[in-house]
């Protein structure tokens, strides 16, 4: 039997498994809504027109509606008085001018005091409401269930003949 001296060489690669993982997450975001309330509340109406018409306080309207009606009507004495003196100043009986003049400063006033009101004041009034609403918060979920990643590497075995020696 021949015999020759050999250099063998082994190189072991052992195998491996490669493992990469991934964490689960989780996010919530929360959008608060809850409660809106929105009050309308009572609204009182009082016209007191009536009320002070009867104890002499009048109203802005009424004040003018009275004040176009004397108007009116002092054009209408003078327009009455201008030809009564003319009249009187043409008449058999004739006046001065003094005389004319003279008879229309006498007035009488009428004065009066009232202390209890005719009519009283109307009081009135809407309704009030409340509106309440509710809205549920909105929640915004987003889920990462993770993951595992596993890479296999096989073993592996390499054999080399370094030397033959000849002999």
């Amino acid at each position: 039997m021949f015999s020759y001296p050999v250099s063998l060489k082994f190189n072991i690669t052992r195998a491996k498994a490669l493992i990469e993982s991934k964490r689960a997450e989780i996010n919530i975001r929360t959008t608060k809504n809850g409660y809106t309330m929105e009050s309308h509340p009572i609204k009182m109406n009082i016209d007191n027109e009536q009320f002070f018409d009867s104890i002499g306080i009048k109203s802005n309207r009424k004040q003018a509606e009275e004040i176009v009606q004397k108007g009116k009507q002092a054009v209408y004495e003078f327009m009455e008085r201008k030809a009564e003196e003319k009249n009187a100043l043409l008449g058999p009986h004739k006046m001065t001018i003094a005389e004319a003049r003279s008879g229309r400063f006498i007035k009488n006033p009428q004065l009066f005091l009232e202390f209890i009101p005719d009519a009283k004041p109307e009081i009135s009034w809407t309704e009030g409401y409340n509106d309440i609403n509710y809205k549920k918060d909105d929640l915004d979920i987003s889920w990462n269930p993770g993951s595992v990643n596993i890479e296999y590497v096989p073993y592996s075995v390499e054999i080399s003949v370094d030397r033959w020696s000849d002999g």
